[in-house]
């Protein structure tokens, strides 16, 4: 359409980026997150009339009133970036995208980075060994089982409902595996320890009972 547009972006690739393997982007068999982040930011890069200004995070957006001597003379809006950059534009699309939900309970923050995770893939090999848990009954949360089962000697598998939400294919690769343990109906309470994780507390949703795991390491898929 010969738009001139600028690309304003802190970084590429987005959750993506830490998928081990993508098998459902159509026309490709089996790609990585990294090496598919790649890949659109390679096609994006050879389009036309585009400015791409990475490394950058907006902090301010105002709307503006147009003029003669202004870009947007209908009016628009001036974004300013961190760093003092200014641009003005008749149009803004916000496109930030999305952010892995934290597991709101005593431990969780304190933990984050020692025993609590967010990246399976990322963080998978240092469970070698020892006992885990994912919390989460979808897509993420059975691809993090699925990760473990490499390296961990035990997984708990914790959802809060009496079903799991993951596709029938994924839910296959771990349903009979003996080192995998799901438990149903568990809402996570506090997670405990000394320098790391050494205890996860769940409540039983049905009976009420708070029970307590043994483990070394949570992995949080809940979106």
């Amino acid at each position: 359409k010969q738009i001139k547009t600028a690309l304003i972006a802190e970084s590429f690739g987005g959750q993506s980026i830490v998928s081990a393997d993508i098998q459902n982007w159509i026309g490709t068999k089996s790609v990585s997150g990294y090496d598919f982040a790649k890949m659109l930011e390679e096609h994006l890069r050879a389009q036309e009339n585009i400015e791409i200004v990475d490394g950058e995070r907006i902090s301010k957006v105002e709307r503006i009133e147009g003029g003669p001597a202004s870009p947007t003379r209908q009016g628009g809006y001036k974004v300013t970036t961190e760093s003092g950059k200014n641009f003005e534009t008749k149009y803004l699309l916000v496109v930030s995208g999305s952010h892995r939900r934290r597991l709101e309970v005593p431990g969780g923050k304190e933990f984050d980075g020692r025993g609590v995770f967010y990246c399976s893939t990322c963080d998978a090999p240092l469970l070698q060994g020892k006992t885990a848990a994912v919390v989460g009954g979808g897509n993420t949360a059975v691809e993090a089982v699925i990760d473990l089962l490499t390296y961990a000697s035990k997984i708990y598998l914790l959802h809060r409902r009496d079903t799991l939400r993951a596709d029938p294919v994924s839910q296959e690769k771990i349903k009979n595996n003996p080192k995998v343990e799901i438990i149903w109906n568990a809402e996570v309470q506090e997670i405990s320890g000394n320098d790391f994780v050494n205890e996860l507390k769940y409540k039983d949703k049905v009976t009420g009972e708070i029970k307590e795991l043994a483990v070394e390491g949570v992995f949080v898929e809940i979106g």
